[in-house]
């Protein structure tokens, strides 16, 4: 799996976007049942929570 992950200016706010490539649909339909999903939204949420304190 490769993982881009992007950060853009938006006027003062910043826009992340995480995209994900399988290098098959079966590696994506295994990472889709370990959770993968709710995974990466725990992640930006920790993120968001970092950020909040600085």
């Amino acid at each position: 799996m490769t993982v881009i992950l992007t950060f853009e200016d938006e006027g003062g706010k910043t826009k992340y976007t995480a995209r994900a490539r399988h290098w098959t649909a079966a590696d994506r339909e295994a990472h889709e049942k370990m959770g993968f999903h709710e995974g990466w939204g725990q992640c930006a949420d920790q993120l968001a929570a970092l950020v909040a304190k600085l």
